[in-house]
């Protein structure tokens, strides 16, 4: 017996790796230095993962030349979309917990444990309102109002500048950050927004 891993092939980078992270720093620093940002915490970087409930090993025990190896756990779907945003300064921004259902009963219980301490940190546990985990226009509509402005408002206001001092969000290319009702609703809703993306491949 022996331990065997199960392996798959990592996302590459792209060819031109070198080129477009220096675009995107370029892009970073004119939007930076063109609308005045001077403090750290108006740059917000946010992403998104899924969180398997229960992860399955890579590796186990089995005969060496085995060529069929059991994972426990390894066909386990059932998972929730977390949203992590992190400002410049080291600020971590309360978490965006999507999951799949179409009303509040796909939400965890108030009775678990530790559910009163993640509504004091303001977690946010949203439904997707679909068949699947994965985030949609709406729960991004909703990190947005409820987790990213009143970040951006309470700095602000610690700061002494104007309500409408332009921030950065960053954003990766996936299709809903790309798509034009987000675009356009930010750019109705909060024209102080500046949205830029992370070059697709780089995250």
């Amino acid at each position: 017996y022996t331990i065997r891993q199960g392996t798959r092939a990592a996302q590459k980078l792209p060819p031109n790796v070198d080129d477009v992270c220096r675009q995107q720093f370029l892009r970073l620093s004119l939007t930076i230095c063109d609308d005045v940002i001077p403090y750290p915490e108006f740059l917000v970087n946010i992403d998104q993962t899924n969180v398997i409930y229960q992860p399955a090993k890579g590796c186990t025990y089995e005969r060496i030349g085995s060529k069929q190896v059991a994972i426990v756990g390894q066909e386990e779907k059932r998972a929730f979309t977390l949203l992590v945003g992190i400002s410049a300064a080291g600020d971590l921004l309360p978490f965006n917990i999507v999951h799949d259902g179409k009303s509040k009963c796909s939400l965890p219980s108030p009775n678990v444990p530790c559910y009163n301490e993640a509504l004091e940190l303001k977690f946010q546990f949203v439904f997707s309102n679909t068949d699947t985990y994965w985030a949609t226009f709406e729960t991004m509509c909703t990190y947005v109002t409820g987790i990213l402005v009143p970040f951006w408002i309470e700095k602000k206001q610690q700061r002494g500048v104007p309500l409408n001092q332009p921030c950065i969000l960053q954003l990766d290319c996936w299709s809903v950050h790309r798509s034009v009702a987000f675009r356009t609703w930010l750019d109705v809703n909060y024209e102080w927004i500046r949205y830029r993306f992370v070059p697709a491949g780089t995250t």
